[in-house]
């Protein structure tokens, strides 16, 4: 129906606007220097000067027929144009709803599935430039853009920022990988390259963590893609481990009982799997002992062995085992 109406209001100015067809002149038009000049009010001027079979004259200029042909045309290609503009606009809006449909499916499902508020993001960020973007070439086509030379001008700026960014490219990939890998989430706790952090957002560039220090340390995405990542949240405990060094001449048995005897009075500590004493190596000048003990919070696994390697000195000493400095020893010959 609105488009019956609009059909209709152009008709009606078509027939007010246009004036009667005037009689033909009795003469052709005349010709200065090869250039066609038109008769003041003829209906071919804005063609004509459009497509460049006329120059304007100073006559047309002057004329109010010629200004009031121009004003005509323009009016009717504005009614013209003003379905077009509907259409378009109608067009944007199914695909406004289709986006918000789609994003609303596909972030409760996310939801239900327990997926990082980053991953979210990140796809319906995705989601949503796919969707209205497919939706603002239709509506381009439809109030007469060429859809045809824009695609052709998009795809070689893309392919242009395709070689310019390819690292960025790698990364957005790398996130795309990480997401349906889910190596981690948002809140896991993991060592990248020697470096330990509770992982705090994953976006389409990089992955940020906030470190034992209170700093925000960004890695890349392919960085983490590429180099060995430890997720310490992924088992309910996590192992700390204390080497300490007892020497040659002392009891393995009596150290490793003075140092089970620290650890199990210690309620952080947990109780299964046990603590334990093993002989690490046999060095220079000692005996390596490590201790393996088990917490259940991981950002305290530095904290615990910084403590415990302390602890370990002091239940050393008060019980008489000697821990040995590394040292050499001279044989000297005896004088015949």
């Amino acid at each position: 129906m609105l488009l019956n109406c609009l059909a209709s209001l152009i008709w009606i100015a078509q027939v007010m606007l246009v004036p009667a067809a005037e009689p033909a002149p009795a003469t052709q038009p005349t010709t200065q220097a090869g250039v066609v000049v038109a008769k003041p009010g003829s209906h071919e001027v804005i063609s004509r000067i459009a497509t460049g079979e006329q120059r304007v004259t100073l006559d047309d200029v002057l004329s109010p027929t010629f200004w009031g042909t121009l004003l005509r045309e323009a009016i009717v290609w504005v009614i013209s144009f003003v379905p077009r503009l509907l259409v378009a606009m109608f067009c944007l809006l199914i695909f406004y709803v289709i986006y918000r449909a789609v994003f609303r499916l596909i972030t409760s499902s996310m939801s239900r599935a327990n997926v990082d508020t980053s991953i979210r993001d990140m796809l319906g960020g995705l989601i949503k430039w796919t969707i209205l973007g497919f939706g603002v070439v239709i509506a381009c086509n439809q109030i007469g853009v060429q859809i045809t030379a824009l695609l052709t001008g998009v795809s070689i700026i893309g392919l242009a920022i395709g070689f310019a960014a390819q690292e960025t490219l790698a990364n957005f990939i790398a996130g795309i990988v990480i997401f349906w890998d889910k190596p981690f989430k948002v809140g896991d706790w993991i060592e990248v390259d020697g470096h330990l952090g509770q992982v705090r957002r994953v976006t389409f560039r990089s992955t940020r963590l906030n470190n034992l220090d209170g700093d925000v340390v960004v890695f890349p995405n392919t960085t983490l893609i590429q180099n060995k990542v430890v997720n310490k949240s992924t088992n309910p405990v996590t192992r700390a481990n204390v080497a300490v060094g007892i020497a040659y001449k002392e009891s393995i048995d009596r150290a490793r009982q003075v140092l089970l005897a620290m650890v199990r009075q210690d309620a952080r500590v947990e109780k299964s799997p046990e603590p334990e004493v093993v002989v690490k190596t046999l060095g220079a000048s000692s005996v390596d002992l490590m201790l393996h003990f088990w917490i259940k919070e991981e950002r305290y696994e530095d904290a615990m062995q910084y403590e415990y390697t302390e602890k370990a000195k002091e239940a050393l000493d008060a019980a008489g085992i000697e821990i040995p400095f590394p040292h050499v020893q001279m044989i000297l010959p005896e004088k015949t």
